[in-house]
């Protein structure tokens, strides 16, 4: 009975097109419905080319994708799922087409593509799933247009893949999937003039922009890395409609540019002062390009790039994704004040509920714990859970149901957010969620954050019913973390943060950090057992 519920209350978020379209894959299997004519591609002379990504295949066919490092045995290894169905999907992205030494493999990359041509028939393995595609034959196309010659060959092949693609969309799933699967059949429409290719991209990114770009810029699945994939993907559109000028309706150019600045914007904001994203939800490095390569990307086309700085004093309210950014004396705080916004997508979403993230200068301090797989297993389930972030745990639950890989049932709500500058100069950030609460009781988190030059002061209450409470707070690997008596210590690179922890029940755990997949560094975990309803934390430090 406990299963069926927490099916329901996963299913009730759903689209129903999402549930007509997964049922209609079932029964109709995709297929190229268009005929390769060997017409040039519609080629341009004003694209502006960026290499976007590390070297991730060598001269002698060894790969590296998501830390696992393998010499490849084709065609055997286009579906060989031994390190995972994530990694196959890297090998059929073709992202070194866009590497930092892609120039000087350019042999290497015709060989290899023309491997896959010969070894993936349409619609036959992993390579032919929507995503992979979607994300080849851009990756392709851009290389072609940076200076890649292909023969008609491969022209063939991605026209072929472009006409199954348009008929394999994902509307089942929705989300950043859906977003790459329009921009692909865009840059395919546009490229070989397929004039049905062009208008279902664009009358699909009309919607999906507005869909899944919020206000304040976020990508309305809420993790970093996502958005700055996505960030990535609008940018490369704005890029073809320059170099395409009259090929795309100007409503959709219009649209490209005016969020794009408002993605850089989220971006900057949710980024540590190191240049690396922060963790929440499915948020790691290695997977999207850096800041500083989408930032050069952006302002190559011209777009200017404000970045904030960190030595003011300052408050930014994310108000429509929900986060806060505060920033001082070079010290920056991100609070995690969110809900989950893309309620029938939310694959990506952890119980992470009022967590929140602290650089102390360029040293990341407070740090969630990251994610270092996708597979069907107890530790992606464990990565997603509340324990596994800086926020409180009440009663071993999770305050969103996080359940199986990418799955949510019921949903923490935020009942209040507000941020004030203090009477003593400090910047405050507030908010409160109901994921604990329920119709039989349950309690009502309620979390206050006082960010100084010199301190962090984490003062956190829980109003209604509840049998114990935990408050977890990870460090970063690189600090000396010691708990000796009452005194908590930390010691980093530059500085020494202190607590008193006279009258708290705290231990220090042996925990993990995962800042990529298939990484897993050890670090320590400050442990904190609710006595009565509030638990109030002073975090100091000095510098030496």
């Amino acid at each position: 009975m406990k299963k069926f519920f927490l099916l329901i209350n996963t299913l009730r978020y759903l689209k129903w097109q999402q549930i007509f379209f997964r049922l209609k894959r079932k029964f109709f299997k995709a297929k190229a419905t268009e005929i390769y004519q060997g017409n040039e591609p519609l080629t341009s002379e004003v694209w502006t080319h960026q290499l976007l990504y590390k070297d991730k295949i060598n001269d002698q066919l060894e790969v590296l994708f998501l830390n696992c490092v393998k010499k490849l045995d084709l065609p055997a290894d286009w579906n060989n799922e031994t390190f995972g169905k994530l990694w196959v999907y890297n090998l059929h992205y073709f992202e070194d087409l866009l590497s930092e030494n892609a120039i000087n493999k350019k042999e290497n990359h015709l060989k290899l593509l023309n491997n896959w041509v010969d070894d993936n028939p349409i619609g036959s393995g992993n390579g032919w799933d929507p995503y992979p595609t979607s994300l080849r034959i851009v990756n392709v196309l851009k290389a072609w247009l940076g200076g890649l010659e292909l023969n008609k060959n491969i022209f063939k092949s991605i026209f072929e893949q472009a006409s199954f693609l348009s008929n394999d969309l994902e509307r089942h799933l929705l989300g950043n999937h859906y977003f790459v699967n329009l921009k692909a059949l865009l840059f395919a429409g546009v490229i070989f003039e397929n004039d049905r290719w062009s208008t279902i991209a664009e009358k699909g990114l009309l919607n999906e922009i507005p869909e899944q770009i919020l206000e304040d810029g976020a990508n309305f699945e809420l993790s970093p890395m996502y958005h700055s994939l996505m960030t990535v993907d609008m940018l490369d559109m704005f890029n073809l409609c320059k170099a395409y000028p009259n090929k795309i309706s100007e409503q959709l150019v219009g649209m490209i540019e005016r969020y794009i600045p408002k993605m850089l914007k989220f971006m900057d904001a949710m980024s540590h002062p190191d240049g690396g994203i922060s963790f929440f939800n499915d948020s790691v490095n290695g997977i999207s390009p850096s800041k500083e390569k989408i930032e050069s990307y952006a302002s190559k086309l011209g777009f200017e790039i404000d970045t904030l700085n960190p030595s003011k004093s300052q408050i930014i309210d994310n108000g429509s994704s929900g986060y806060f950014c505060s920033t001082v004396a070079g010290n920056k705080l991100i609070f995690d004040a969110s809900e989950i916004r893309s309620d029938y997508i939310p694959g990506h979403a952890h119980a992470d509920s009022l967590s929140f993230e602290l650089s102390i200068g360029l040293q990341r301090v407070f740090v969630n714990s990251g994610i270092s797989e996708y597979g069907m297993s107890s530790v992606r389930y464990d990565q997603r859970k509340t324990k596994a972030h800086n926020t409180v745990e009440v009663d071993g639950k999770d305050s969103s149901q996080v359940w199986s890989s990418f799955r949510v049932a019921n949903r923490a709500k935020i009942v209040s957010r507000h941020h004030k500058l203090s009477n003593d100069h400090a910047n405050v950030l507030e908010a409160a969620h109901n994921g604990y609460k329920s119709i039989f009781g349950g309690c009502i988190h309620s979390r206050r954050l006082s960010l100084k030059d010199d301190s962090l002061v984490v003062s956190d209450s829980l109003k209604g019913s509840y049998r114990q409470a935990i408050s977890n707070f990870y460090f970063h690997p690189n600090l000396d973390v010691t708990l000796t008596g009452n005194l908590f210590k930390i010691v980093g690179p530059k500085f020494i943060l202190c607590s008193d922890l006279n009258g708290s029940s705290a231990s220090i755990i042996d925990s993990f950090w995962h800042p990529e997949f298939g990484v897993e560094i050890p670090n320590k975990a400050l442990r904190l057992n609710f006595q009565d309803s509030k638990l109030d934390i002073v975090f100091t430090w000095s510098y030496f």
